[in-house]
């Protein structure tokens, strides 16, 4: 008995110490994770790591491997995961055994009072183990219905995760191309601002000769302080910027960045062809109806779990104890105790109050539901992707034009200075191209700047976002 009982307790310690620790994954539920959630993001080498220092000039795919590493819903999406693959660990684990031991002590007093008979007390000490087997062995589909609905529900979540890392991916490259703008803009309104400053000096020149009127220098110093004032406001939208590449990725705000890319045109968007094929891609490769899909099937596994659940169901028992009672001869005495037993057990459920049937019912709302999710998603991301390709056209044009904008603005500012400083041209003149010239640089940056995004807009609404795009 007492090495009975010392092995019981060894096991039930063992078991203790076990969950205290980290548990390990028995199953290789793990496997099923997505190792680099989005679309090629496999090929990016991605290893976040806090130490790693901060580059002199912060490269694109820089700025956004260390955004990805930061981002809360990212993590969020990762730790929900890896709960689903936990929980299809607890479904694989319904088809084993389950062992349970029991240990029990008591002790018991009894008096005895008969007539004419002196009365008769015991005291008794009863100490007890036993280890109890159950295996159930046959379900109707319960548990091989409950072990479809995790795994779908955990490719469902792999998709999730893939959806959210995408879109971290976006507004991590959004807020690095609204930075290159707004640093772009900067250098253009020095620009203007240098070429105000140089009227102005001419504008002295020929007032002070008596070619020019007091106006025509007024004139070239209001345009001097305009250009002065749009240069303040380029310079605080820079720093807001570069402030919020900086908290995204972990930093303090005011962190000195130096981005080593430029707003450029070289990137194409050949990608973007037949809107027809295009749409035909999202709905296969979207990560967002990828994870409905998962979800529709997951359902409908828990509708058939809920009518399983109301079936037979057959178990194979087993029970091993032993039992020690300390007892005064008076009552027989000390005796031991052995008992084995194995069998079978059915369980029939025949009335449970109807439960099963709202159960059912439920898992029948909630299929209907997981059903019209999904046509709703179907639709957004046809939608989405309309937008995004029109979006994208609008832009290309866009950005055609203005950079035809710019050079015919710079060609009409060098003449009108031209003509200004030979003393053929007036001030007027040279303003007006002046304001043109930055109104067109404006125009072009901003255009630059939405074509980008659209770029961007247009591969997340495809689902296949990823750093190939900016290659």
């Amino acid at each position: 008995m007492r090495r009975f009982i010392a092995l019981l307790c060894a096991g039930l310690l063992s078991t203790s110490q076990s969950a205290a620790g980290y548990e390990p994954d028995v199953f290789g539920t793990a496997r099923g994770l997505a190792n680099q959630a989005s679309y090629d993001l496999g090929g990016s080498n991605l290893h976040c790591s806090s130490n790693a220092p901060l580059p002199e000039r912060l490269r694109l795919e820089d700025a956004i491997e260390r955004i990805l590493c930061r981002d809360p819903s990212t993590q969020l999406a990762w730790a929900s995961a890896k709960a689903q693959a936990a929980q299809v660990g607890s479904s694989k684990a319904a088809y084993l055994p389950r062992l349970n031991g029991r240990l029990g002590a008591n002790q018991a007093y009894n008096e005895l009072n008969y007539r004419d008979v002196p009365s008769r007390e015991n005291r008794s000490q009863r100490y007890a183990a036993d280890v109890e087997l159950t295996w159930e062995l046959f379900d109707f589909g319960r548990r091989s219905a409950a072990l479809r609905n995790a795994q779908q529900l955990l490719l469902a979540a792999n998709a999730s995760q893939d959806s959210a890392l995408q879109r971290a991916f976006s507004l991590a490259a959004q807020a690095y191309y609204e930075a290159l703008a707004a640093q772009r803009s900067l250098e253009a309104s020095r620009q203007v601002a240098e070429l105000a400053a140089q009227n102005l000096e001419a504008a002295n020149a020929k007032y002070n000769a008596g070619a020019a009127a007091l106006s025509d220098r007024l004139q070239a110093q209001t345009a001097l302080s305009q250009a002065s004032l749009a240069q303040i406001r380029d310079e605080g939208t820079l720093r807001r910027t570069l402030g919020i590449i900086a908290i995204r990725m972990g930093l303090a705000p005011d962190t000195s960045l130096r981005l080593y890319d430029e707003l450029s045109e070289q990137l194409d968007a050949t990608f973007a062809t037949d809107i027809e094929r295009l749409i035909v891609d999202a709905k296969r490769d979207h990560p967002g109806l990828l994870a409905a899909q998962a979800r529709l099937r997951a359902a409908t596994a828990s509708v058939e779990e809920s009518h399983a659940a109301g079936r037979p169901s057959l178990a194979l028992t087993a029970n091993l104890s032993r039992s020690t009672t300390h007892q005064s001869r008076e009552f027989s005495g000390d005796f031991r105790g052995h008992d084995r037993s194995i069998g079978l057990q059915l369980t029939v459920p025949l009335f449970e109050g109807f439960n099963r049937t709202y159960q059912i019912r439920n898992a029948l709302a909630r299929r209907e539901a997981s059903v019209a999710e999904l046509a709703e998603l179907e639709q957004q991301v046809s939608l989405d992707v309309w937008s995004s390709y029109q979006s994208l056209s609008m832009e290309t044009r866009n950005l055609t034009l203005t950079r035809e904008l710019v050079d015919q603005a710079r060609q009409s500012l060098e003449v009108a200075r031209g003509r200004y400083q030979s003393g053929v041209g007036i001030m007027v003149e040279l303003l007006n191209a002046l304001s043109a010239y930055s109104s067109a640089e404006e125009q072009y940056i901003r255009a630059l700047s939405n074509w980008q995004i659209s770029r961007l807009r247009l591969a997340e609404s495809l689902g296949r976002l990823g750093f190939w795009l900016l290659q």
